[in-house]
């Protein structure tokens, strides 16, 4: 029986055969992954809900919006795109408030809203009735939707990762009331430790793996940088370029420091083709959006039917 060694782990196995050598080895290595953040930021992750209007006299056709709130994370773009399957082929448009967060996710948010074609306000939404931390609420039974709310522009925010996501929407409106911010960029690299059971099998002197398992994974460090690189750089431009929109985000975003946010004012906003529409978030919400010929995507019909079942 012969020991070899690799990266200073031993063969667990060795079995000889007159044609050839089967193989278990446990392996170790290091792998560095990273992930780019606007801005390393806290709070709860982004949740996706649908809202139906909650003001008086929408009955029977009232206005509903995805409400989008909190941190940009990995799982997001994912997130949206199960809510987005539950309601099939209609345009509702996005109301969201977000400090940042992941801006690979917020590429991939804004990519998703631009191919369903939807629209993006910065706003909030405060619910009525059942919230969505609640469980077994039953609250908003018989009122035609799970979710019963209003949305309004004052206090609402956009920054860091934020405006990235914003830039997909087809329609994009900010009001003077809200804010929007960009910064550098963190990039946070964190080193994994693996290690992994390996067999192969020695054919006439050549190694052909047959099976190959992860059994451990672990931390080994992180590091930080506050400087966009740029490969990332070119990937933003390229990105909103896709939009219609101008690099001078990027711009903005590579001059101010990632303790500090710069504000992009409403005239500025308009100038690098950011936002399409300066206004507060009821140009997507109101009951007046219902009210036109014909209606807008995102009205919906309730029959007293409906609300029965409900």
């Amino acid at each position: 029986m012969r020991y070899m060694y690799l990266f200073g782990t031993a063969y667990l196995k060795v079995v000889f055969s007159r044609f050839a050598v089967t193989v278990s080895l446990l392996l170790g290595f290091l792998a560095s992954v990273s992930a780019v953040l606007a801005s390393p930021v806290g709070g709860p992750d982004m949740q996706f809900f649908v809202v139906r209007s909650g003001q008086p006299g929408c009955e029977p056709t009232c206005p509903e919006w995805i409400s989008a709130e909190g941190a940009i994370a990995r799982d997001s773009p994912a997130r949206l795109k199960k809510l987005l399957k539950t309601i099939g082929e209609r345009r509702l448009p996005i109301v969201v408030t977000s400090p940042g967060g992941d801006i690979d996710a917020a590429l991939a948010l804004g990519r998703l809203i631009r191919e369903r074609k939807l629209d993006v306000a910065v706003g909030k939404t405060r619910f009525a009735g059942c919230q969505p931390q609640q469980k077994d609420c039953h609250e908003n039974d018989g009122k035609g939707a799970r979710y019963i709310g209003v949305a309004y522009s004052a206090g609402a925010y956009c920054a860091s990762a934020c405006p990235l996501m914003l830039g997909g929407g087809a329609r994009r409106v900010v009001s003077q009331w809200a804010y929007l911010g960009v910064h550098q960029v963190t990039t946070v690299y964190v080193t994994i430790q693996t290690r992994y059971r390996e067999q192969y099998r020695v054919v006439n002197g050549k190694k052909k793996v047959t099976s190959k398992k992860v059994i451990s994974r672990k931390n080994a460090g992180s590091h930080k940088t506050y400087e966009m690189t740029k490969a990332m750089e070119r990937q933003l431009a390229v990105y909103l370029s896709e939009m219609g929109i101008g690099r001078t985000v990027v711009d903005l975003m590579k001059v101010t420091p990632v303790a500090d946010m710069r504000k992009i004012e409403p005239v500025a906003m308009l100038e690098m083709k950011l936002i399409t529409q300066l206004g507060g978030v009821e140009l997507l919400t109101s009951n007046d959006v219902c009210k036109t010929v014909p209606a807008a995507a995102n009205c919906r019909v309730f029959v007293m039917s409906d609300l029965k079942r409900r």
